[in-house]
């Protein structure tokens, strides 16, 4: 028997078709008694729309098996926004940032927020943005 957490580390491109076995593996694992999954995504190099919804689903809970993904950064989806269509690029940044981790600073604690161009540092109240995405 299998133990209740496993590890995955997913590598390369994340689409369609790495989506419909990562669904497929699920439901074996789950089959198997495990209960847990821990996706490591940090070597995926670039993720399309269909790996984006379905990593989305996934850590949503769309699977019998728990899944929690780690390794998440915004340059494994530069070219999916690329090619967003605009009246879709908001719901797209919003995906991403589900997965993204807030940034943090060095101590651990928030960032601090930048000094919009024009203004000094220390007066500025303004918060750091979740994501690069623009308003849209």
């Amino acid at each position: 028997m299998l133990p209740p957490l496993r590890k995955l580390i997913l590598v390369g491109r994340l689409d369609a078709h790495e989506m419909a076995s990562l669904g497929a593996y699920c439901q074996r694992l789950y089959a198997a008694g495990v209960t847990e999954l821990r996706l490591d995504i940090s070597a995926v190099t670039n993720c399309r729309r269909a790996g984006l919804d379905g990593l989305v689903d996934l850590a949503g809970g769309s699977a019998k098996v728990a899944i929690s993904i780690d390794g998440a950064y915004w340059g494994q989806f530069i070219d999916l926004l690329r090619s967003t269509p605009t009246d879709e690029l908001r719901s797209v940044c919003e995906s991403v940032s589900t997965l993204v981790p807030e940034p943090r600073s060095a101590s651990g604690s928030e960032p601090s927020a930048p000094a919009p161009e024009g203004t000094d540092a220390s007066s500025s109240s303004r918060a750091t943005p979740r994501t690069p995405c623009p308003e849209v």
